[in-house]
């Protein structure tokens, strides 16, 4: 089964004083299987993942150049545990 994992804004940085104004610094990820939830966040210049589902809280993990780096790379994970 192929997921389609998509980012949807969930927090911005602040420019000039103005809360939210910056850019985008997390990200909730769309379309996890049931029961599953992730979030790719930028922490010191890298993109992070962090996954988790009711029985796990998870860890941050990896280091991507980009949110969308990261979101292929939770895809792939993912789908490769549907295969198996």
């Amino acid at each position: 089964m192929i997921t389609k994992l998509t980012l949807h804004e969930a927090g911005r940085t602040m420019t000039n004083g103005v809360i939210g104004s910056g850019p985008v610094y997390v990200y909730r990820v769309g379309g996890m299987p049931a029961g599953e939830e992730a979030r790719i966040a930028e922490f010191n210049h890298s993109w992070r993942i962090l996954r988790w589902n009711e029985t796990s809280h998870g860890n941050w993990t990896g280091r991507y150049a980009s949110a969308e780096a990261a979101l292929a790379a939770l895809h792939d994970e993912i789908n490769l545990m549907t295969v198996s």
